[in-house]
């Protein structure tokens, strides 16, 4: 007698269901956070589904997405901790932190700013918090931020993955198409106010019909380094050699520093995961693959310098064109 296999569930019903347990999860740690008395902003997933795929389009999402105030960032990093959560440290990014619970493979992405966003974080706090608008998610109602700066967002997270990722790109042509004029300059406001123009012009001028909304604008075309180089671009030694030779950057560049010279075995260990993949991967998770970690990350960063110096430069010259 054949072996009939199971049908495969349509990919629709597997978005579906895995966006139902983000959403579940969305509510556990919302509703966590508030009894610690924490005020969490829901970011991306459900908010952007709600405004721009009412055609019925799915719009799948993995994790949760939270923006908190900075005062509030370790204490949400507690309140994930006693949920089960883990951090999974970031390179380049301070400002956001990723933690998993292995025992659902459930996902949270915690930010105290927007990346793209260059003024103090409780200044981007403060503008994001002052007008919000509520969804339904996972049972529960969830603050999130209003269209215009849900707009501002989709533009800075196309500009910080750039071409590689086709979500941000689909998020981002949707928005160009529904969004009125009056939206849009709203969001521009906004990202004057938070010192976010140059990532939110870029993330614009990805899209062909984006370009004609940031000449409206009066956007300027050409952004600074620190935005042409996000790690996303797959430079993140020249990225950071920006941040070290950025006279205007120097909490950051205090920040790198120190995370340069004494980077967590946490960080070790995920960057050894990233670069060191020839090596068995019960090696690189023992006490002698970390050493050889900390001693290869010096020797890996100088291979890249040349090419690193090259690139910043590049980088600057097209601002200056721009800007000339």
């Amino acid at each position: 007698m054949d072996s009939v296999s199971a049908p495969r569930p349509a990919p629709a019903i597997v978005t579906a269901a895995r966006v139902l347990r983000v959403d579940s999860v969305t509510a556990e740690v919302v509703t966590a956070m508030r009894r610690a008395g924490i005020r969490p902003l829901l970011l991306k997933g459900p908010s952007t589904a709600a405004w721009l795929y009412g055609d019925g389009a799915a719009r799948p999402y993995g994790d949760t997405d939270l923006l908190v105030a900075p005062k509030a960032y370790r204490p949400a990093g507690d309140v994930l901790r006693g949920l089960g959560f883990r951090s999974r440290a970031y390179a380049w990014e301070p400002d956001s932190q990723a933690w998993l619970r292995r025992a659902d493979a459930s996902l949270v992405d915690l930010h105290c700013t927007l990346i793209g966003a260059f003024a103090p974080r409780d200044k981007v706090w403060k503008e994001l918090a002052a007008h919000t608008d509520t969804l339904r998610v996972g049972g529960i109602d969830v603050e999130v931020p209003r269209i215009p700066a849900r707009a501002l967002h989709i533009a800075l997270h196309a500009a910080q993955h750039g071409d590689d990722y086709q979500q941000p790109s689909e998020d981002l042509g949707r928005a160009i198409r529904l969004a009125n004029e009056k939206t849009w300059r709203e969001a521009a406001d906004v990202a004057r106010r938070i010192d976010a123009v140059p990532a939110f012009a870029a993330g614009l001028r990805l899209n062909p019909d984006g370009v004609r909304v940031a000449e409206r604008l009066e956007l300027p075309s050409g952004p600074p380094p620190a935005v042409l180089l996000r790690p996303k671009t797959r430079a993140p030694v020249a990225f950071a050699l920006d941040v070290l030779t950025d006279e205007k950057q120097r909490r950051a560049r205090a920040r790198l520093l120190v995370r340069s010279i004494f980077p967590s075995p946490l960080y070790m260990r995920q960057w050894s995961a990233m670069h060191m993949t020839r090596w068995p991967a019960a090696f690189r998770r023992g006490s002698a693959g970390l050493m050889v970690a900390y001693l290869w990350r010096p020797v890996w960063v100088l291979l890249r310098l040349p090419k690193a110096i090259m690139t910043l430069r590049g980088a600057r010259r097209a601002q200056a064109r721009d800007r000339g």
